[in-house]
């Protein structure tokens, strides 16, 4: 039994596979088949395609909603078939398994973590018999996430603990004369804009402002504190600054997206 976890039998899922294809379905057959019991839930499968960097952000805001012993499988991964090595990253309780591309280095930079990288003897014991080049998710990640959460195999045991890995591809902010500067990591569903602006960031300031699209944005509580069409910004349910339109997209209005700078100033 591993002294650094303890499988609860759940599992979470994180691609950029979208929902086309059998792609999903079948990493999920391969799961059930190495460990018929496992709860499998779907974090999420639009993370944007060949970008790591947004899974790892998902991942790294979610992972605590989760029970402890849970295996978070992720796999946005441009560089299948190489030679890129595969992480398994204990922390707080939980595993991570994912390609080493950057995809884990915010939740390694987040939490007290051990970071193992997955030898290869023992990637070609618990793989399928036939490793496609281009679906190590379905070959590869899949049966080594049913025998870790069905227990047979402690994550310990996989390979040596590391600290040569690629870090993450999104930088912290940063405070320049007062301002701090940090981007946009993504969008939602309704235009809202996510961004790396930690809520814990904003503690310097009085009056916060947020600067974005040649907007100056004030901060609110909630999306009715505004007007319906104004524009506003929020600390969010994943505790970092979001960037909305009341009842509207603020991504549509902007023009902004992945990458974007944002500023947050003192208000006056």
């Amino acid at each position: 039994m591993s002294a650094l976890f303890k499988p609860s039998g759940v599992i979470t899922i994180t691609t950029d596979f979208g929902h086309r294809g059998p792609f999903v379905g079948t990493m999920k057959g391969v799961i059930l088949d190495r460990f018929a019991d496992a709860k499998i839930i779907d974090l999420t499968h639009e993370a944007f395609v060949h970008w790591p960097a947004e899974a790892g952000f998902w991942l790294e805001r979610s992972f605590r909603y989760f029970p402890t012993g849970t295996v978070h499988l992720a796999v946005v991964d441009p560089g299948v078939g190489t030679d890129r090595s595969v992480l398994l990253v204990l922390a707080e309780g939980h595993a991570f398994l994912a390609p080493d591309n950057g995809l884990l280095g915010g939740v390694i930079d987040a939490v007290e973590a051990t970071v193992i990288r997955v030898e290869e003897e023992h990637i070609a014991r618990l793989a399928l018999d036939s490793v496609s080049a281009t679906f190590h998710g379905r070959d590869i990640f899949a049966p080594i996430t049913g025998e870790i959460a069905a227990g047979r195999t402690p994550p310990e045991e996989l390979g040596k603990v590391t600290q040569d890995y690629i870090p993450s591809l999104i930088e912290s902010p940063e405070m320049y004369a007062r301002e701090l500067h940090g981007i946009v990591i993504t969008s939602d569903n309704f235009g809202n804009l996510i961004t790396n602006v930690d809520r814990n960031m904003l503690e310097q300031f009085e009056q916060p402002v947020v600067r974005a699209g040649g907007h100056s944005i004030p901060l609110r509580r909630t999306y009715a504190d505004v007007s319906p069409g104004d524009l506003l910004a929020l600390v969010n349910s994943l505790h970092v600054v979001e960037i909305a339109r009341a009842e509207q997209s603020a991504a549509e209005l902007l023009g902004l997206g992945r990458g974007a700078p944002v500023v947050i100033v003192e208000g006056g």
